[in-house]
C-alpha cells in the first residue's frame, strides 16, 4: 500500500513558548507516524492548506527551506523503498529517515531562531543575553556552527576555558554557560536535538554557586552626603541623584520599576506598582525623602496621571525594543552620572543604580532587621536569594570579636 507524506502542525501538543511542534506525519495501512521537522509556530501562522508558515512569519524563507527539505528526504526515501518492493511498516520508514537523516538544525540557527521567538514576544532584555551568549560561543568557534552532538563535554570545557582566557569574569562566564545550557534544554524539550547530545550531563555549574558576588553596599553616612548634595551648578545630574535615593527610600526599588512608575501609582500618600520581573504587586508608605523628590517632578512637570514621573520613558516608546533601548540609554547616562556624584561626595565606591538596592537591604541588616523581613521588602523569593545583596560584617567588626580571645 502507498505510503502519504504530509506535513502538519501538531496542534495536541504545546510547546512551552505556545507554538505547536511541526512534524512529518508518514501514514500506511491507515498507521500514522510522526517525524519532527526541528520547527515550530503559532497555530495563527500556519497555513494548513500549503503545509507550510504564513509569508508574515517572522522565519518565513529559513523554515519553508526546512520544511521542504525534509519533506523530499522522506518522499525521496518512500519512493526508493516502493521501488525496491520493500513492503515496509509506517514505523519502520520512520526508523529508516531518523536513522540516515543527520541533525540539520544547528546550534547557531536554533540560537537566531529562538532569539527571533523572545524579540517577538516582547523578550528583548532576554534575547539580548542570548544573542551575546552566541556571539561569544561564535568567537570561540572562529565562526563555525556546530551540530548539537559536537556541543559536548569537550567542547564545554574548552569554551569555559577560552571564556577565562578572553578576560570574562567568573560571573560573566556563568551567564553564558547558563544560558547556552538553557538553549540545549529548550533545544531537547522541542523536539529539535536528541537528549542524547546533552553535553552538560557531565559539566556542572555548581561551582559558580560559590562564587561570591562583589558587596555593592555603601553605609548610611554616604546615602547623607548624597542626600545633602548641593548640584546647583551640575542641575545635569539631578535626574541620577534623585532615582539614586528614590530606589534607597522605597525599598530598594529597581531601575526598570521606576521607569515605569506614573503618576496614577501614588494614592493617599502610598506607592502602589507592579514589579516588571516577577508580576508581584507592591504597596509601600513613601518616606519624606521620597515625597520631596516626586514633589520636585510635579512642580518641574504639568503631567497627567497617566504620565511617567521620572524623565527615563516617554510616550513614544510603546514597543519592547524601543522601551528596552531607551532604558539601556538612560541606565548607561544615570551611572554614569553616579559615578561623578560619588566623586563630589568623596565616597570611594563604584555607584550604580543597583547599589542603592543593596545599600537598604545593608544598613536594615546593620540596624539589626531580620533577613525574613528584608527579603519580603525587596520581593525576594527566599531569603536565600536576599543573602547575596546583605554585605557581610566589615572587617574591623571581626577582629574586634576576635580580641576576645586574648
Amino acid at each position: 500500500m502507498h505510503t502519504s507524506v504530509k506535513v502538519v502542525l501538531f496542534t495536541s501538543k504545546t510547546l512551552s513558548n505556545g507554538e505547536h511542534p511541526v512534524l512529518l506525519r508518514l501514514i500506511k495501512d491507515r498507521k500514522p507516524k510522526y517525524i519532527s521537522v526541528g520547527f515550530s509556530c503559532p497555530k495563527h501562522l500556519w497555513d494548513e492548506k500549503e503545509e507550510l508558515p504564513k509569508r508574515k512569519h517572522p522565519l518565513y524563507k529559513d523554515s519553508v527551506l526546512l520544511i521542504q527539505k525534509k519533506k523530499l528526504e522522506a518522499s525521496k526515501l518512500v519512493l526508493e523503498l516502493e521501488q525496491d518492493d520493500k513492503n515496509l511498516s509506517a514505523q519502520e520508514i520512520k526508523s529508516r529517515l531518523q536513522k540516515s537523516r543527520k541533525p540539520s538544525v544547528t546550534l547557531f540557527r536554533f540560537f537566531d531562531n529562538v532569539i527571533q521567538r523572545l524579540k517577538a514576544t516582547g523578550q528583548v532584555k532576554t534575547a539580548s543575553v542570548y544573542k551575546d551568549t552566541k556571539n561569544n560561543v561564535e568567537r570561540f568557534t572562529n565562526g563555525m556552527d556546530k551540530h548539537f552532538s559536537e556541543v559536548n563535554t569537550a567542547f564545554l570545557i574548552a569554551l569555559e576555558e577560552y571564556l577565562k582566557k578572553a578576560g570574562k569574569g567568573a560571573n560573566t562566564t556563568y551567564i553564558y554557560l547558563r544560558t547556552l545550557r538553557a538553549l540545549i534544554n529548550r533545544a531537547i524539550k522541542e523536539e529539535v536535538c536528541p537528549a542524547k547530545y546533552y553535553g552538560f550531563k557531565n559539566f556542572s555549574l555548581g561551582k559558580y554557586s560559590k562564587i561570591k558576588t562583589a558587596k555593592r553596599a555603601i553605609t548610611k553616612d554616604d546615602i547623607e552626603k548624597i542626600k545633602v548634595l548641593d548640584l546647583t551648578t551640575h542641575p545635569e545630574l539631578v535626574d541620577a541623584k534623585h532615582i539614586f535615593l528614590f530606589s534607597y527610600y522605597c525599598r530598594g526599588m529597581n531601575f526598570t520599576d521606576i521607569a515605569f512608575l506614573k503618576w496614577s501609582d501614588i494614592q493617599n500618600g502610598r506607592l502602589t506598582y507592579v514589579r516588571q520581573k516577577t508580576k508581584e504587586r507592591f504597596s509601600l508608605g513613601l518616606l519624606e525623602p521620597a515625597h520631596d523628590i516626586l514633589a520636585h517632578y510635579k512642580e518641574k512637570n504639568q503631567v497627567e496621571k497617566s504620565a511617567y514621573i521620572f524623565p527615563i520613558l516617554r510616550e513614544r516608546h510603546k514597543t519592547p525594543t524601543a522601551i528596552y533601548n531607551r532604558k539601556v540609554k538612560m541606565l548607561r547616562k544615570i551611572n554614569q552620572d553616579l559615578k561623578a556624584i560619588a566623586l563630589f561626595c568623596g565616597i570611594d565606591a563604584e555607584l550604580t543604580t543597583y547599589v542603592a538596592r543593596h545599600s537598604f537591604a545593608t544598613i536594615l541588616k546593620r540596624q539589626g532587621v531580620n533577613t525574613s523581613l528584608i527579603s519580603e521588602m525587596l520581593g525576594h523569593d527566599s531569603e536565600k536569594t536576599t543573602q547575596v545583596y546583605l554585605d557581610s560584617f566589615e572587617s574591623k567588626i571581626l577582629d574586634e570579636i576576635s580580641k576576645g580571645l586574648l
